[in-house]
């Protein structure tokens, strides 16, 4: 053969296992996340309550009372038109108790 034709030979060879081997790392990366997406499932205690709509805990509602009975006593205070020191002083003895 001449070595033109062997230079030719070899460019095209190179060329081929080139646009192969990219082809190839192109599909091992789509389907390793197409099946990372497709197998992972949740913990089985975090499935049920998905599933039901996440039921409140005990600790949801103590921490809304706090608000709840703030504004209670905010709104007391502004139905007795305290304003100032007195309105803070009415809220922190109505927050006691």
């Amino acid at each position: 053969m001449r070595p033109a034709a062997q230079k030719q030979k070899r460019d095209v060879m190179q060329k081929s296992i080139k646009t192969l081997s990219i082809a190839g790392v192109c599909a091992a990366l789509l389907g390793a996340s197409a099946f990372a997406e497709t197998t992972w499932k949740p913990p089985s205690e975090i499935a049920p309550k998905a599933a039901e709509g996440a039921a409140p805990t005990a600790a949801q509602p103590a921490a809304q009372a706090p608000v709840d009975k703030e504004k209670d006593c905010a709104d007391q205070a502004k139905a007795k038109g305290l304003k100032g020191k007195a309105k803070k002083q009415f809220k922190a003895e109505c927050l006691k108790s």
